[in-house]
């Protein structure tokens, strides 16, 4: 009868030693008993100044309850287990190492304890330096937004000032053309046409100015957030063109308009511009169609204008919606060139999206995405 041999169990004060990695061999009182050369190195000691000193001697205050709980988990359970540690150096510095902490098995009983450190100093403080970073470009920025709103509050309050300073001179304007139509003497046909000639650009100057002055107002204005039906947003809507469609055959149908979280007076502003829009560049057609339509998912409502005007080239969309942005003349189709700006401000500032789609002759369609949930910081309730 033969019996397998036992071997005996490896030795590990000559493991550590032979281990490149900071090794240190612990009791369970977390006391050092011995130390390679990797560690000593890591440590800035000498092996003689770790021996026999407990661990948290060379921990920073800082880590003191980490290395508690550490050790009282491994020897309670007789498991390994992991953790960061901030060690205390001899030059006076800090090493942040990851530790893995286990017992050694000789027996059934543990003999004593490994700790086997990775110096990970250097991205611990490139983790440092990139949240330092991180922080510094947050707050530049902050500085950065909070000087361009100020900026654009002070420019607000510039063109209002303005627009409101060019009112005089425009009235005098109006009363001088008054007195020179009475003061001309007998009336011409040269006269004549001058004179609606100025009074045309005078005309034109006031609108482009209430255009401009009702844009910059928009952008101070807050939004004030509840739920719109907009049943209600077109009927008023269609109220403000009411003069423009009197006289002309225009068939506005719509599809079936849900309610919506938003501002209603940017919704008027919207259905209002579009559907003015669209009897602007329909005028020349006998019979005039505008139909909205919806479609809607679950993060937005997108609804769109419809009409069969005179429509627009698509390699020039991208002016529609820019200020004094105009595809057509002047002289056949009147605006400022304000409107479908300002369309697009109260879209985007409410977190949504505006775009048209159309063809030469065969009308166009200005959708609204119209987002479910409001983004704007620009909110009141």
């Amino acid at each position: 009868m033969t019996h397998e041999a036992s071997l005996p169990p490896p030795d590990p004060l000559a493991s550590i030693h032979t281990s490149p990695a900071p090794t240190l061999l612990l009791d369970a009182h977390c006391t050092v008993q011995d130390a390679n050369d990797a560690a000593c190195a890591l440590l800035g000691r000498a092996s003689t100044a770790l021996i026999r000193r407990r661990l948290a001697t060379f921990v920073t205050p800082g880590a003191q309850g980490t290395l508690s709980r550490l050790c009282m988990e491994v020897v309670q359970t007789g498991s390994t287990r992991q953790g960061e540690l901030q060690l205390l150096t001899g030059d006076r510095q800090t090493a942040d190492v990851l530790t893995t902490l286990g017992p050694l098995r000789g027996t059934d009983q543990p003999s004593g304890y490994y700790l086997v450190m990775t110096d990970i100093t250097a991205y611990k403080q490139a983790h440092r330096d990139l949240l330092d970073q991180t922080a510094a470009y947050a707050d530049r920025e902050e500085t950065q937004a909070a000087s361009i709103r100020a900026s654009n509050v002070e420019l607000t309050q510039v063109m209002l000032a303005f627009v409101q300073q060019l009112n005089l001179p425009l009235g005098r304007a109006h009363a001088f053309l008054a007195m020179a139509r009475q003061s001309a003497g007998p009336s011409t046909e040269p006269m004549d046409h001058a004179l609606q000639q100025v009074d045309r650009a005078l005309q034109e100057i006031v609108t482009l100015m209430t255009s401009v002055s009702g844009y910059t107002q928009l952008r101070v204005d807050p939004m004030l957030v509840r739920p719109v039906k907009l049943e209600s947003v077109l009927r008023s809507a269609l109220s403000t063109v009411r003069a423009v469609m009197a006289e002309r055959d225009v068939h506005v149908t719509h599809d079936p308009l849900p309610t919506v979280l938003g501002d209603s007076r940017s919704l008027q502003l919207i259905f209002a511009e579009l559907l003015g829009n669209a009897l602007k560049y329909t005028r020349t057609r006998k019979v005039t169609h505008i139909h909205i339509s919806v479609r809607e998912d679950e993060q937005e409502v997108v609804f769109g204008v419809e009409d069969n005007g005179v429509g627009f080239n698509m390699r020039h969309k991208d002016r529609l919606f820019r200020l004094f942005g105009r595809l057509h003349s002047a002289r056949e189709y009147e605006g400022t060139g304000v409107g479908l700006l300002s369309v697009r401000w109260v879209v985007e500032r409410a977190g949504g999206r505006v775009w048209a789609e159309g063809k030469p002759d065969q009308g166009a369609t200005f959708f609204v995405a119209w987002p479910k949930v409001q983004t704007s910081s620009q909110h009141r309730s």
